[in-house]
């Protein structure tokens, strides 16, 4: 029979390849506005199903060389994309580099380099400003043109360098027990592919760089962490936001390994370096566009763009203040220092959202996805080249790109508001594992879960069967087999509450009767606990023992839920501190829903994580009524979500609305 979730993927990654290579034909540049965003969008589509469908049971060798041929692939394919016209101004600075000349000393289209101009000068943007690019860049771009004086050499440069980004990613979602097929969120989003192998803009470089010294900070190799974000620096001068929090989080003792990045590539230059801050004043300082707040702040002002930046300024300076404080990972404070710069600059190309994309690996959330979509958007502006006018992208194109992705942060970020704002919780390594079973007439089902937790590669403290009033011989079969068992009254949550306050350990797992662990589960648990002391808990993942369409949609469906939304089910295998649950008054003994409730509390308490596979489960329960039983759940999450906002409990005719309909 045919593996519906390797099928599925397959044909994810066809629309991911077939988006990549129209770009290769006649259609791509006879209609070139129509075809970028409909290609982006068939793009984005295949992406999330290949990262949803990304087939389970491969070993940690297969599951990188599976993602790195498939991002290798995906960029080669890309590569028809005409670049972007930044990259005339790489080829044409580094060809007067080569030649003697300094990019900061006049503009591109001063007098003094006219014996310099060719086709690739014709074709540059902004010839009448000073370059706002580092010396070390400024260097790159020379020593790429003096190998070939061609766009295809910076192509092919930056294509390698993401496919490392990939890699860095790969190796930083390893380090800390995480599933590393989170590497597509970056590898496959459309952004990534367009703005790199596309389009062939250089912030490659610098995301690189950034994240290689983030991989240093997370091996505890501060030397080379602070040389890294030198060159980062060196490279796009917007790093410089990440100097306070290397400074309180990375030995500030070694910050003087800054200098020597900084000082080297900026020695070629010396004698014309001031040109580069009045470059770098022009793009910056003296434009608006795009900016999703500094935008509507800039229209309030009546157009005033330097006390438009400067509100921006002082926000983003109260916002990094409250980072630093608050949040205290390396990694995480990195990936919201440069979001909230990309949201506070009064120009944002496309590309800049890009800074952002490689922590969404690290740190996924719906809003960023969303985005990656709507940034489908700003491809409207190429209309107006096809139409003869002058580059530009309509408002409604800034409305459709950005409205989406800032309603669905707002809900993101209610998680602050309700933490109260307080700095991040550091939990201690976690020691004891202790799992949770609840039963109620599990006879012929409870062999197979607890002899597969008692073959755990790591076994547990503890295995607690709470047993709810069965009237078989679950009870008898459990401790027959020499398990512990305590009664409980009946419902799930309260049977689960009674197993968790019998634990002793540091971290409770809850698994159902009719799940099966694969072995190395409790392992992985205890290791993300471990290398993440900002997570609290979080759900394994789980798939169905049979293999067909419509379970491959509810499995997708749920690691979307659980990864994006934070909100697992408990046939996914929930686990949590114990230390956290006592915070917030025990588990929760609702009768339905405990385990939506579970996950509200620990998003409310932490971090949590779905670690992406290891839970086998019955399909018993949708093998009739499929499409009823999604709504009847829709329904009940709806209800119980919205009830809960009002502190309203009606988990009780919950219960008896899910169980009347079964």
């Amino acid at each position: 029979m045919l593996n519906s979730r390797r099928l599925f993927f397959s044909f994810s990654l066809a629309l991911v390849f077939l988006a990549g290579g129209v770009h290769w034909t006649q259609w791509a540049i006879d209609s070139k506005a129509v075809i970028m965003m409909a290609s982006y969008v068939v793009l984005f589509f295949g992406f999330i199903g290949a990262w949803l469908s990304f087939p389970r049971g491969l070993s940690a060798h297969h599951k990188l060389g599976l993602i790195l041929l498939v991002s290798l692939l995906a960029r080669i394919l890309i590569m028809g994309m005409p670049v972007s016209d930044d990259v005339y101004r790489y080829l044409w600075e580094g060809k007067i580099i080569v030649a003697g000349e300094s990019p900061y000393q006049y503009p591109a289209d001063h007098a003094h380099y006219a014996a310099y101009r060719d086709h690739y000068w014709e074709e540059m943007n902004h010839k009448d400003k000073l370059t706002a690019y580092p010396p070390l860049a400024e260097l790159i771009f020379a020593g790429v043109t003096s190998i070939a004086y061609s766009p295809w050499a910076f192509k092919t440069l930056f294509v390698l360098a993401d496919l490392c980004v990939v890699w860095v990613l790969i190796a930083i979602l390893t380090l800390r027990g995480a599933n590393v097929r989170a590497a597509f969120l970056y590898a496959l989003n459309p952004l990534a592919l367009f703005a790199i192998a596309g389009e062939a803009h250089f912030d490659v470089l610098l995301i690189l760089a950034m994240m290689l010294s983030l991989l240093c900070v997370e091996k505890k190799a501060f030397p080379w962490a602070w040389i890294w974000l030198s060159i980062a620096i060196q490279i796009k001068i917007i790093a410089v936001v990440l100097i306070p929090l290397f400074l309180w989080r990375c030995h500030w003792r070694y910050a003087w390994l800054l200098l020597i990045p900084l000082v080297l590539p900026s020695l070629y230059f010396l004698d014309s370096l001031p040109g580069l801050f009045e470059g770098l004043w022009a793009f910056g300082g003296m434009n608006a566009f795009n900016g999703p707040i500094h935008g509507p702040v800039n229209y309030i002002l009546g157009g005033n763009i330097t006390w438009a930046s400067r509100v921006m300024f002082v926000l983003f300076a109260l916002v990094s203040l409250w980072i630093l404080w608050a949040v205290k990972t390396p990694i995480k404070a990195a990936y919201l220092l440069i979001a909230s710069l990309v949201l506070l600059s009064p120009v944002v190309h496309y590309w800049y959202i890009l800074w952002v994309i490689p922590f969404v690996a690290l740190y996924p959330g719906l809003s960023w996805l969303v985005l990656s979509l709507s940034s489908s958007a700003y491809f409207a502006s190429t209309f107006s080249v096809e139409n003869g006018e002058d580059w530009s992208l309509p408002i409604w194109a800034m409305w459709l790109m950005w409205l989406p992705f800032l309603l669905v942060l707002a809900y993101e970020l209610r998680i602050i508001f309700f933490r109260k704002f307080k700095p991040t919780t550091l939990w201690a390594k976690p020691e004891t594992l202790a799992i949770v079973v609840p039963t109620l007439n599990e006879c012929s089902r409870i062999k197979l879960c607890l002899s597969a937790l008692a073959s755990l590669d790591r076994p547990p403290d503890e295995i607690i069967v709470s047993d709810g009033g069965s009237t078989d011989h679950t009870v008898t079969k459990v401790r027959a087999m020499g398990f512990r068992v305590v009664s409980s009254k009946c419902g799930r949550g309260a049977q689960i509450r009674t197993g968790v306050e019998a634990t002793h350990s540091d971290v409770v797992m809850v698994i159902h009767a009719d799940c099966i662990c694969a072995s190395d589960v409790s392992q992985r648990v205890m290791t993300i606990l471990t290398e993440n002391p900002d997570v609290v808990g979080g759900a394994v993942g789980q798939h169905f023992r049979t293999s067909n369409h419509r379970l491959l949609i509810i499995e997708m469906l749920n690691d979307a839920r659980a990864t994006l939304g934070g909100a697992s089910f408990g046939d996914q295998g929930q686990f949590f501190r114990t230390t956290a649950a006592r915070n917030w008054g025990g588990y929760p003994d609702y009768p339905l829903m405990e385990d939506i409730e579970l996950s509200l509390r620990m998003m409310q308490t932490g971090r949590v994580v779905l670690l992406g596979e290891g839970i086998q489960n019955s399909a018993r329960q949708w093998n009739q009524d499929f499409i009823k039983r999604i709504l009847l759940i829709l329904k009940l999450v709806i209800v119980f979500r919205l009830s809960r906002l009002f502190n309203r409990d009606v988990t009780k005719k919950l219960y008896a609305m899910y169980y009347a309909k079964k």
